[in-house]
Formats: structure tokens, C-alpha cells, sequence
């Protein structure tokens, strides 16, 4: 399996019917790639609507914010997204809402906000594995690193083989594995705190995932 070096920007969750006659001739469009008509066409199915809740409400400003973020229009994409996971009435809702949302954020260079918001969809969803993924990611990049860590400590051979495996194992987003095995190591091997920056990482990201808050 070949390790992901990127962020996974891909945004999901175009709704297939909104419930709103304005959403499934948006999603047509959509599909046809005609974006700014798209966009045009939820839009005025919001104005119509004259509701700011509910599942229709939710559905429109989210393939609103998808259409636009198709557009560039990253900033009018981010209030759309905004404004859907505010109104969601369901987990996968905001889930949806907020994940394409730190997804703009982070294109947007907005690193805080765009941690905040992975964050908050692995609370709701711990199995998440694009959001734990460019949780990670952009932590890493945060700490002031673009690849490995480039350790002050000399590691062993058998540190720099466990650390190997704790890549192998981080790139299928298994990072609690990843953190446990790295423990273990330092038990055996001092030389493992090499990585100290990388399994800190690790353990943050862990602990999300455990969380049930």
C-alpha cells in the first residue's frame, strides 16, 4: 500500500434529493458539471424554502457549499458549510457539514480552524479515516515538518525498523496500533525517542479517536 503524502481534499456528500424541487434540478446540474448554475439553482431554492431548519435546509446549504467550493469560491463555500452544520438534525449531517468544511479551511491555509473542525468530526466519528488522516497531517506540518522527523538522537536500527512499521501502519490510519507500538518499544530501546515529536503525534490523535465527549 502506498503511504499517503498529502492531504485527502476530496469533499463529500452531495445529497440526491433535497427534498426541494430547486435541490434536485441543483443536483442535475451539479452532475453535469454546470457548477454556477448549480449553485444559482440551490440558492434559490433556499430563498424559497423560508426555513433556516431542517433536513432541506441542511441538504441545499450543503450542496450550495459543494458547488461553490467546485467553483474556487472557497470563502462563500466555507459559510455555506457553516450554515449546514449549524442546522443538521443528524450525526452523519454535521459530520458531512463539518468534514467539507475543515476540508476548505485547510485550503484556505486556515491550519487552526481546519484542526478544529477534524477534530470535532472525529469526536462525532472516531472511524472517520480522511478526517484522521489530515488530523495528523496538518499536525505534523504544524510542529514545523513537511516529512519524518529528522531525529537529534541517533536511533538504533531497531528503532529506525520500528519506526518503519509505525509508518507502515499510520498510512491505513491505524495510529493507536501505531502509538502502541512505538511505547513498547521505548521499554526496550531508549534510542526510540528519537521519534519523540512523532509518537506525541500519535498519542494526540489516539486519544480523539478513544474519545466518546
Amino acid at each position: 500500500m502506498l503511504a499517503r503524502t498529502a492531504l485527502i481534499l476530496l469533499l463529500f456528500g452531495l445529497l440526491g434529493d433535497t427534498g426541494a424541487e430547486q435541490g434536485r434540478d441543483g443536483n442535475a446540474l451539479f452532475e453535469q458539471g454546470q457548477y454556477v448554475a448549480a449553485a444559482e439553482t440551490y440558492q434559490a431554492g433556499l430563498e424559497a424554502l423560508g426555513d433556516t431548519t431542517g433536513a432541506v435546509y441542511t441538504g441545499l446549504q450543503n450542496n450550495l457549499g459543494l458547488a461553490l467550493h467546485r467553483q474556487g469560491r472557497l470563502g462563500a463555500a466555507r459559510t455555506a458549510f457553516r450554515k449546514a452544520r449549524r442546522a443538521a438534525t443528524t450525526e452523519a449531517g454535521r459530520v458531512r457539514a463539518l468534514f467539507n468544511a475543515a476540508n476548505v479551511a485547510a485550503e484556505r491555509n486556515d491550519r487552526t480552524t481546519a484542526l478544529d473542525r477534524y477534530r470535532e468530526v472525529l469526536l462525532l466519528d472516531p472511524t472517520h479515516e480522511a478526517a484522521r488522516f489530515n488530523y495528523e497531517y496538518l499536525k505534523r506540518q504544524a510542529d514545523g515538518r513537511s516529512g519524518d522527523d529528522s531525529p537529534t538522537i541517533e536511533p538504533s536500527p531497531f528503532a529506525e525498523q520500528l519506526k518503519n512499521k509505525a509508518d507502515a501502519l499510520v498510512a491505513r490510519t491505524q495510529y493507536t496500533t501505531a502509538a502502541a507500538l512505538l511505547r513498547d518499544g521505548l521499554r526496550r530501546d531508549s534510542t526510540v525517542r528519537a521519534y519523540r515529536d512523532f509518537m506525541a503525534r500519535l498519542d494526540e490523535i489516539a486519544q480523539i479517536a478513544r474519545s466518546d465527549s
